[in-house]
């Protein structure tokens, strides 16, 4: 067999099939008002994920803080907050994936462990800080797999999958969960107004952040970067769902048949929303990414939720400073 360098592609049965999902539950075929459908298709979501209905425990020593979830498994991370008395707006500051394990939490903060990534996909910014700036007290911890939870790297992910989907569970289901609960530990914490919790995150963290809206009423704006657009278009011919490992983040297997990635981000449409992405990226292609924020805009507008804030920059797959400073001032305002 000679080797092939053509990106992988799907045998023809998974290519129709991937032309003609059912969608059972997208917003295209409700038949009825924006609660009822989002109820069914969050009833559904929820029954996927690990218990999360209450918050995370966590203990802080300083800066450094360790939270216990519903699973059993622990977290480090960071929870910085302003020097001026409170109560704070909080975000939930969710890490990418970035090609690196090494660190997690680490990424989002001026460290030198994370001097490689941040110069790399933050033109060498620093995210916690410009949320400090702006009056805000941040929240980070590491994902299953990264920093402190290294489970083998990039080596390790499709193991780590095949494990927890043996017993019942996927890994974007894990990390859901454990961000839901993050979140409700956040909102509980002296000196933060519960009122006022946002998310924010680049490439996998932006996918992370509209879920994290999307699951948990405790999270009532989000900033999402570099990730949002269609099923059947991210499983092109070479794009990155269909390489295997990296793409198990992002996965739900009860639901991939049922709604669309724009269908699940739109369960937050009653909620303030904010969508960057990059010309030219070549993990989200600009029309499916055209086509995802046009159906966001018209489940907000079912759910009496306000337009979506989309647009695009010239910066390919990265966090240019100038919008991340976008995304900051977007949930000040909200927030």
């Amino acid at each position: 067999m000679n080797a092939r360098s053509e990106p992988p592609s799907l045998p023809a049965f998974l290519e129709r099939r991937r032309l003609d999902l059912p969608m059972s539950l997208a917003f295209a075929a409700a038949r009825g008002p924006f609660r009822v459908w989002a109820e069914r298709l969050g009833t559904l979501w929820r029954a996927e994920l690990p218990e999360c209905d209450a918050p995370a425990r966590g203990s802080c020593v300083g800066e450094c803080v360790t939270l216990d979830y519903a699973t059993g498994a622990q977290a480090e991370g960071v929870f910085l907050r302003p020097s001026e008395p409170g109560p704070h707006p909080a975000v939930l500051l969710l890490h990418e994936h970035g090609g690196s394990f090494d660190c997690g939490w680490e990424k989002m903060l001026d460290l030198p462990a994370s001097q490689d990534t941040r110069a790399r996909l933050y033109e060498g910014r620093d995210p916690a800080q410009a949320f400090l700036e702006a009056g805000f007290a941040v929240l980070c911890l590491d994902a299953p797999g990264w920093g402190r939870r290294w489970q083998g790297g990039a080596e390790g992910q499709q193991a780590l999958a095949a494990n927890a989907m043996g017993l019942g569970w996927s890994l974007a289901g894990l990390v859901a969960a454990e961000d839901v609960q993050a979140a409700l530990w956040l909102a509980r914490q002296p000196g933060i107004d519960a009122a006022r919790i946002g998310a924010f995150g680049f490439s996998w963290g932006g996918f992370r952040a509209w879920q994290v809206a999307a699951l948990c009423g405790a999270v009532k704006a989000h900033a999402s970067l570099s990730w949002m657009a269609c099923r059947a278009d991210l499983m092109r011919p070479g794009a990155p769902l269909l390489r295997g490992q990296s793409a198990f983040w992002m996965l739900h297997p009860g639901l991939a048949h049922h709604a669309d990635f724009p269908d699940l981000a739109g369960l937050c449409g009653a909620k303030p929303q904010f969508y960057r992405s990059g010309r030219g990226d070549r993990h989200m292609p600009e029309d499916s990414v055209a086509q995802a924020w046009d159906t966001l805009a018209a489940i907000a507008t079912a759910a009496g939720g306000p337009p979506p804030d989309t647009g695009f920059h010239d910066h390919a797959h990265t966090c240019p400073s100038e919008t991340l400073d976008e995304a900051v001032a977007f949930l000040s305002r909200q927030l």
